[in-house]
């Protein structure tokens, strides 16, 4: 089975046990009257928030274990991990485009730059918890994040004039709009984060199990 299945799977898995939790914060929002565009685009950056988790092998509750390894050359063995580091750039480009979609805040590249960053040290730091040998705190992956990063700003240049764009970032004179578009990015962030933590290992191996007897046909 390819590796671009297994992360559908996972992401997928991770995804339904977020979604119940995005309906009950934007019930509990409801009154800030938000923009449609606006509260859909907070489901796409969920989703690839969840992507991002599950590519980068984030350690659950029931996997925890303290296993450090570190590589701190920059580009070492990057041939021989050549699609690993393309996927680290490419789970990155839609984070690099939501952040100024959606938040006002983060138009100026420089802090979307910070944040792509910040972010992806914080998923490296968290991956010597990870079980033995599922993944490795590298610099080279923090390179290949903040190129992603990047790379998704500069889509949002291209296309932040386009009609579709309209009223997905969260902009206005209000002041109660305002101070949500501070903090919102991180609940959206960190309420995935959390419910992949605590429950996805659960509905991962219910889907696992599903699809091994039913349509593979293998019991488990």
């Amino acid at each position: 089975m390819s590796d671009f299945t297994v992360l559908v799977v996972n992401t997928f898995s991770a995804y339904i046990g977020v979604i119940p939790f995005l309906i009950i914060l934007q019930i509990f929002f409801w009154k800030y009257k938000l923009p449609k565009r606006h509260q859909f685009g907070l489901y796409i950056y969920s989703l690839a928030i969840c992507t991002i988790l599950m590519a980068s092998d984030t350690p659950s509750l029931y996997q925890v274990d303290f296993y450090p390894t570190f590589n701190f050359i920059p580009f070492y063995g990057f041939g021989d991990n050549l699609e690993h580091y393309i996927q680290c750039f490419l789970i990155f480009l839609p984070f690099g485009l939501l952040l100024p979609t959606l938040w006002k805040q983060f138009q100026p590249a420089k802090e979307t730059l910070i944040s792509g960053i910040l972010f992806s040290l914080l998923i490296e730091i968290s991956q010597i918890y990870c079980l033995a040998t599922t993944a490795t705190t590298d610099i080279t992956d923090v390179i290949m994040n903040t190129l992603g990063t990047l790379s998704g700003y500069f889509i949002f240049l291209q296309v932040k004039d386009m009609r579709f764009m309209g009223r997905m970032c969260l902009d206005s004179e209000d002041t109660s709009l305002k101070n949500l578009s501070r903090f919102e990015v991180y609940i959206y962030l960190f309420t995935p984060w959390l419910i992949t933590f605590l429950l996805t290992p659960f509905i991962s191996n219910a889907i696992w199990d599903f699809l091994w007897d039913t349509v593979i046909g293998i019991p488990l």
